[in-house]
């Protein structure tokens, strides 16, 4: 009993140790102590810092939406009577945009409608009705070896509605690719994989956690896929003066959703895509001109879907970026052309030009507002089955409320409509998401 007592007396006293606030235990230094030699720590090298050598991450992107009208961005023109000068040239013809109700980041619309001659996978399938949407999971793996390799993994996860006693969920890989980084300052990038694209720079706030607001431009459709390929990009001079970069993939940039995007290639060409950007003010931050980059990107390869490599589908296109302070301003315009192979059910494009302008202001470092203004004049058709003309415009204001740098709540209201002599297609959306990032 008395050693017990002991025990427990000698517990009792209070101890030299301090914890400080990372976790760390701190032993006071008595003077019989003997401390042993201090250790130099190695040389920091020097240049970009080490990447962390694994890490996860990615965001729960959860929406609400209103669609005015039907929730479709296409009407039918029975007997051509909107377009006479298309009689007896195909079977169906469409007017308005398929993608112009979007509802998310995604650019899924609300609607794709019950459109005469085809079967689609309406992911939303709104039928015009407002409602809730888990509009995607994404989950996000990272690896890096030593200063130079890097992995990335990214995948998208899509609850939807099922039929027939089977789920609509889906998932999809969005990128899986290693980048090699050759050089010591590690300015110059070598990607293999499933990768982002090269046309223009809308990829780069493709995904609800990067962009500003909800909902892609008109043109997102053709520059935001992640091809299959290789490329290169090197950024020279000081501050990144000049960006050159240049891809070989099995088809074209367009999103998958789309009628132009063959993941698995169907013929033996392949797609080169380049881009090249200058930022002629420099990359003070603090210059009275701002942060400005100029870029010009094309894209080049036999069409996607077709069974041989005779005919080419191909974009040019020039973007804008411009910084100063807390306003943002990126404009892009695109051209693009592709034959068509009926034989193949492989659709044509004619893409006269596609453009958008916006300007998104942080308020304060909680509140931002955005406002963007965009067309897209094309002509899509499938031999002498169907197609679809398109003259639209759309005025897109939205506002965002960043709590962190985790939680961010945004909002848009897509006005649509058309010009040139195209009848009008009541389609605005009313669009709202809340992202949650890890």
């Amino acid at each position: 009993m008395s050693t017990l007592c002991l025990v427990l007396l000698v517990l009792a006293q209070p101890s030299d140790e301090v914890e400080t606030a990372d976790g760390d235990i701190l032993f006071p230094v008595t003077p019989g102590d003997v401390l042993p030699a201090p250790v130099e720590s190695p040389p920091v090298p020097e240049g970009p810092p080490l990447l962390s050598p694994v890490s996860f991450g990615g965001y729960l992107d959860f929406g609400f939406f209103i669609p005015f009208g039907t929730g479709v961005g296409v009407r039918q023109d029975f007997g051509n009577a909107a377009f006479p000068e298309l009689a007896g040239q195909y079977a169906w013809v469409f007017y308005g945009d398929l993608l112009a109700p979007a509802v998310n980041t995604r650019g899924e619309a609300a609607d794709l409608g019950e459109l005469a001659g085809s079967q689609r996978f309406d992911s939303v399938h709104s039928r015009g009705a407002p409602g809730f949407i888990v509009n995607e999971v994404n989950l996000r793996a990272q690896a890096a070896v030593g200063g130079q390799l890097l992995l990335l993994a990214s995948v998208n996860l899509m609850p939807r509605t099922g039929s027939q006693f089977a789920l609509g969920d889906v998932f999809e890989v969005d990128l899986a690719q290693l980048e090699w980084m050759p050089t010591d300052d590690r300015r110059t990038s070598i990607f293999v994989g499933k990768m982002e694209s090269l046309l223009g720079v809308e990829y780069r706030q493709r995904k609800a956690h990067t962009r500003f607001g909800v909902t892609p431009s008109l043109i997102a459709r053709y520059t935001t896929g992640t091809p299959l390929g290789f490329k290169v990009r090197s950024k020279l001079f000081k501050g990144d003066l000049l960006t050159l970069a240049l891809a070989f993939t099995n088809g074209s940039s367009t999103t998958e959703q789309f009628h132009f995007y063959d993941e698995i290639d169907s013929n033996a060409g392949k797609t080169v895509s380049g881009r090249i950007s200058l930022k002629p003010f420099g990359p003070f931050e603090n210059s009275p001109l701002g942060e400005l980059e100029l870029g010009v990107s094309g894209e080049w390869g036999p069409q996607d879907r077709a069974l041989d490599s005779g005919s080419a589908l191909w974009f040019v296109g020039v973007d804008l970026l411009w910084h100063k302070g807390r306003v943002d301003v990126e404009a892009q315009w695109l051209r693009g052309l592709a034959p068509g192979r009926a034989l193949d059910q492989v659709y044509a494009l004619q893409l006269n030009h596609g453009a958008y302008l916006t300007v998104a202001w942080r308020i304060t470092s909680l509140v931002g507002v955005l406002v963007r203004g965009e067309l897209r004049d094309a002509f899509v058709s499938l031999g002498d089955e169907r197609a679809y003309l398109t003259r639209s415009f759309r005025v897109t204001a939205g506002a965002r409320l960043s709590l962190n740098e985790h939680v961010t709540l945004k909002a848009e209201y897509l006005f649509n409509g058309e010009y040139g002599g195209v009848p009008a297609v009541p389609n605005d959306v009313f669009t709202s998401s809340l992202v949650l990032a890890y």
